[in-house]
């Protein structure tokens, strides 16, 4: 937004746009945390995607350019925040990054030369390379010293990036409660790579119309992901003048994301979940979306009658939601209604080549598609147990915006060969 303000001030007419720009002085500044998260996000991607300062300052991932390029004024802020957090391998990287562009940009003075020599010479001396001979802290010419170690730096580059990968789970301290090494492997490989597994003889693709008789002129679009856990695709059913109504009503209410846990009174920090939610109430779900709730039993073969209010996420610049499960942990069950048995996941938007939702245990990735809906069971059928299989995530965003519709339908009111109440 700083960078392309000339360009998109008269586009801005939006209640939620009115209300980011009361967050900017007159210098067009951004003020408040918009930085802090705006580094967060940066910071997660460079590290999930394993990424160089130099390849993300350049807007390039892969060799491929996706985004705008940074000057040394947004790499020493980087650079800054790093240190701030104690991530002295981020400070070491993005701190030669600022100063070889400063020297290329002309020197600007957003750029505090003592300033980058004190994040180079303290993170070289943290992270363990023994540059103090090479620098000469005592001596009085700072920038000689930023000088030789750029010009040394190329010696260690490889070594430092391949130990920043090692260590990129224990500096974001985002893993912590993943029950295994390999999930978190399996999870980042996917979110990388986008490769699922091959699809097996038995997985099909067909037009479904569950045997009602109005969609034999519209049957769905149905494809088989996974057999055990279930979990379908369903291309197609929602329309465009939905989508748009979904945004519209939604983009007044928007708020930042958070995840409650049993046992503890605040919500845990965005490292776990970067995103905005609103839920659509009551009212408005039954003047827009009884159409919908029909086409979810339709397809879906369960009531809706029982089910939670539907759930809007927007997912931005490095937005994510960990590897989790649906259901209720066990205590926190809804009382009323039971387990979540389902999760109905409608992709609002297209995103190419990322942004997907990954299975991890299952080995599955799934592709944002705008109109389609992701289904899956989250419990056992036979006896309302958690699948823990059904283990999922939302991989981090690399270029723009990710909106999805979730849709939990209860054990309450289903026709099921056990009484949930009683479990």
């Amino acid at each position: 937004m700083h960078h392309h303000f000339s360009k998109i001030e008269d586009l801005i007419n939006d209640k939620q746009s009115i209300e980011a720009l009361k967050d900017i002085d007159e210098h067009k500044d951004l003020s408040g945390n918009h930085i802090l998260w705006a580094y967060r996000a940066l910071r997660r991607l460079q590290l999930f995607y394993a990424i160089p300062a130099s390849d993300m300052s350049a807007g390039r991932i892969n060799e491929s350019i996706i985004g705008d390029r940074m000057d040394a004024c947004e790499c020493c802020v980087m650079a800054k925040y790093c240190l701030e957090g104690n991530d002295m391998y981020g400070v070491l990287d993005w701190a030669v990054e600022a100063y070889q562009k400063w020297e290329i940009d002309g020197r600007p003075e957003c750029v505090n030369p003592n300033i980058l020599n004190y994040y180079i010479i303290s993170s070289s001396i943290y992270t363990g390379f023994n540059f103090m001979s090479l620098l000469n802290p005592s001596g009085s010419n700072y920038q000689d010293c930023t000088e030789k170690f750029v010009r040394y730096y190329h010696l260690i580059r490889n070594e430092l990036f391949e130990l920043e990968k090692e260590r990129v789970m224990d500096v974001l301290e985002m893993y912590y409660y993943l029950e295994r090494r390999q999930v978190e492997n399996d999870f980042r490989y996917l979110c990388k790579h986008g490769v699922s597994r091959t699809l097996t003889k038995y997985l099909k693709c067909r037009y479904q119309t569950n045997n009602l008789f109005y969609r034999i002129l519209m049957p769905f679009k149905e494809e088989d992901i996974n057999s055990e856990p279930f979990i379908k695709l369903y291309h197609d059913v929602l329309y465009d003048d939905e989508i748009l109504k979904i945004k519209t009503i939604s983009l007044v209410n928007m708020k930042d994301a958070e995840v409650r846990k049993k046992g503890f009174d605040s919500a845990l920090e965005e490292r776990t979940r970067s995103g905005q939610v609103n839920w659509i109430t009551a009212s408005d779900a039954v003047k827009y979306f009884y159409a919908l709730n029909t086409r979810i039993e339709s397809f879906t073969g369960f009531s809706t009658k029982t089910a939670e209010l539907y759930q809007i996420v927007n997912y931005g610049l490095g937005g994510h939601y960990l590897p989790h499960n649906d259901p209720f942990l066990k205590g926190t069950e809804n009382p009323m209604f039971g387990n979540r048995l389902v999760t109905v996941l409608f992709y609002l938007t297209d995103v190419p080549n990322d942004g997907y939702t990954v299975f991890p245990r299952k080995n599955i990735v799934a592709p944002t598609e705008k109109g389609a809906a992701l289904v899956w069971h989250n419990l056992h059928m036979s006896n309302g147990e958690i699948n823990y299989e059904t283990l999922h995530g939302s991989c981090p965003l690399l270029k723009g915006n990710k909106w999805i519709m979730t849709k939990w339908i209860y054990e309450e009111g289903q026709h099921l060969p056990y009484n949930w109440k009683n479990k």
